[in-house]
Parts: C-alpha cells; sequence; structure tokens
C-alpha cells in the first residue's frame, strides 16, 4: 500500500515532467501530443519509472526513444524545479495500458448478449 506522501510525490513529478516535456524540451522532431500517464517512485526515491503515452504522426516508442536521449535535461530541470534531497533517475517507458484498453473493449464489442426475451418461449 502507498502511503500518502508517496502518491502526492508520484503525482508531483508527474506533473513538472509533462510541464518539462511540453514547454521546455526543444526538440522539432517530436511533433505528438505527449502525455505522461503515471510516475512510480521507489520507497528510496533513487529511481522513477515515467509512463508516456503519445498522439500524433510519431510512434510512441519513437516518442519514448527521443525522451530518453533528453533523460538528462529532464532530470535536470526537474531538479531545479522540486524541492527533494534526491531527484530520482528518470527510466522512461511506453505506457501500454491504452492499448490494453483498446483491445479489451474491441473483445466485448464482438461478444453477442442473449436476454430471457431474445430465448424461444418452451410454453407456445
Amino acid at each position: 500500500m502507498k502511503s500518502v506522501r508517496m502518491e502526492r510525490i508520484n503525482s508531483e513529478i508527474q506533473k513538472e515532467i509533462s510541464y518539462i516535456i511540453n514547454n521546455k524540451l526543444r526538440d522539432p522532431q517530436l511533433n505528438s501530443i505527449i502525455s505522461v500517464s503515471s510516475v512510480e517512485v521507489t520507497p528510496d526515491l533513487a529511481e522513477a519509472k515515467v509512463f508516456i503515452t503519445s498522439f500524433g504522426s510519431m510512434s510512441t516508442s519513437e516518442v519514448v526513444a527521443r525522451i530518453k536521449g533528453a533523460g538528462s535535461f529532464i532530470r535536470g530541470e526537474l531538479t531545479k524545479r522540486i524541492k527533494l534531497r534526491i531527484t530520482p533517475r528518470l527510466n522512461f517507458y511506453e505506457d501500454e495500458s491504452t492499448e490494453y484498453a483498446n483491445k479489451i473493449d474491441d473483445i466485448l464489442k464482438t461478444i453477442t448478449y442473449s436476454t430471457k426475451a431474445d430465448e424461444p418461449n418452451e410454453e407456445e
């Protein structure tokens, strides 16, 4: 179970990384809409998993690769914006939860439901 403090740290880091990527990062090839969907910081604040989602012409894996290249810049900016004793190392990952949700949605659309009203009445 995560503590309230860890939830606040995750939320604040998520908000700040999102701001840095969308406003401070100057990469002309990143022309997609980029969202930081979640952040998971280890209890010792040494590392953070940052999950990225993107919408646009570039695939999310390409966007994550470009952001990984700017990881040290993002961490430096994060250090300036958040006052923590330790700024965690940032590990960027492609968030696959939206793809998973879409796959489940497609499966649910193919299922046909039957109700008692659809079944033939045996008494007739």
